[in-house]
């Protein structure tokens, strides 16, 4: 009598051996953001679960990135730039969430609401991911130039750098993965700027973050100017350090004798 041999199990697909929840999201992240673009536009169950996901992933990164950017100059300034920075990016999304729709809606995009959402906590999710991967650089980085009289602006400026990399590299994966199945990112073109004008004015808003030298450590300060004003004066006292001068820090320190462009981020 001839046994029959059992057909071996078909083979699953790396997507289904992913982790499930949050380690499965932040894996197609990390790995496949065009997969995760397609669940949003293939809609289902799964898509109610999906923003929350997406916003852990996101202020992970931010908090990380954030406290590590106050502990520069000491923990207690640490523990207060990581939910700063975490308000800034979230924030800063839900202001501008309705003007990516209603863009999209324009030029022909058929999503709705909730579909609209998670696919720009996708950018956020992936801007947060990327600071994350970018601490153990910020760490190296802010050791070697953090040295008075000019490592404060040093640090100060290359903090720009690194989220403004870390957000463009957010808007770059989702604007690949629309590509990719060949809708209109037009919208998100104008959307990307209006976001980082917000961006920038919110994190002015709710400054510092780390605060000038000598100075003592304050939850909040008070609002002049803007932050367009700021980042100009802070990119001119970056000029003139590499010049040779040595500008004070206190010169990017609000007070009744400076002028409000100059005050500290």
């Amino acid at each position: 009598m001839s046994s029959v041999t059992p057909a071996p199990a078909p083979l699953s697909s790396p997507l289904a051996l992913a982790p499930t929840g949050m380690l499965r999201t932040a894996e197609l992240l990390l790995r496949n953001p065009s997969a995760l673009i397609a669940q949003v536009q293939a809609g289902g169950p799964e898509l109610r679960e999906l923003p929350l996901r997406l916003a852990v992933c996101a202020l992970a990164g931010f908090g990380a990135f954030g406290f590590l950017l106050g502990f520069t100059r000491s923990p207690l300034a640490g523990l207060a730039a990581a939910p700063k920075l975490m308000l800034v990016g979230l924030g800063s999304l839900a202001v501008c969430l309705p003007a990516l729709h209603v863009y999209g809606r324009l030029l022909g995009a058929r999503l709705s609401a909730l579909q609209a959402v998670c696919e720009a906590l996708v950018a956020l999710g992936t801007t947060g991911l990327t600071l994350l991967g970018l601490c153990p650089v910020w760490l190296v980085f802010a050791n070697t130039v953090n040295h008075p009289p000019t490592g404060y602006f040093h640090v100060m400026l290359g903090s720009l750098v690194f989220l403004g990399f870390a957000a463009l590299r957010g808007i770059w994966v989702l604007v690949e993965a629309l590509r990719l199945q060949g809708r209109t990112v037009l919208h998100l073109l104008a959307w990307t700027a209006l976001y980082g004008m917000v961006g920038m004015q919110m994190a002015w808003v709710v400054r510092p973050f780390v605060g000038t030298p000598g100075s003592p450590t304050v939850a909040f300060r008070p609002l002049e100017s803007s932050a367009f004003d700021a980042a100009t004066t802070l990119l001119r006292s970056n000029l003139d350090s590499l010049d040779g001068g040595r500008p004070e820090p206190e010169s990017l320190e609000f007070s009744t004798e400076t002028s409000p462009a100059q005050e500290s981020l």
